[in-house]
């Protein structure tokens, strides 16, 4: 089953948990969650451990890491306008940086 691992691995390091509590909480192996939040790759076992132990919808989980990240417990997805300006704002800046290197 495919998950979106940069979900989930946002999910665990939001928590402040180690891939070994997260395992431990799923009671499954480091090895297992290594391998979730890298591909993205788990049955649907360690899919249900892992939405119970975030206390999240198992389908918020499913899908693929190109996919946008879910907005989790009221927080709120950044404003389009502002990941624009953040964009402009350091493509900007490496060009000046660039600039002081030549």
């Amino acid at each position: 089953m495919q998950l979106n691992f940069v979900f989930i691995r946002q999910l665990r390091i939001e928590k402040g948990w180690t891939q070994q509590h997260l395992a431990d909480i799923c009671a499954v192996s480091l090895r297992t969650i290594q391998r979730v939040e890298v591909q993205g790759i788990a049955s649907l076992e360690t899919s249900k451990a892992l939405a119970a132990a975030f206390e999240v919808d198992r389908e918020l989980l499913l899908g693929e890491a190109g996919l946008p990240v879910p907005a989790v417990a009221g927080k709120k997805p950044l404003p389009f306008w502002l990941l624009c300006i953040t964009f402009l704002a350091g493509t900007v800046f490496g060009a000046f940086l660039l600039s002081l290197l030549r």
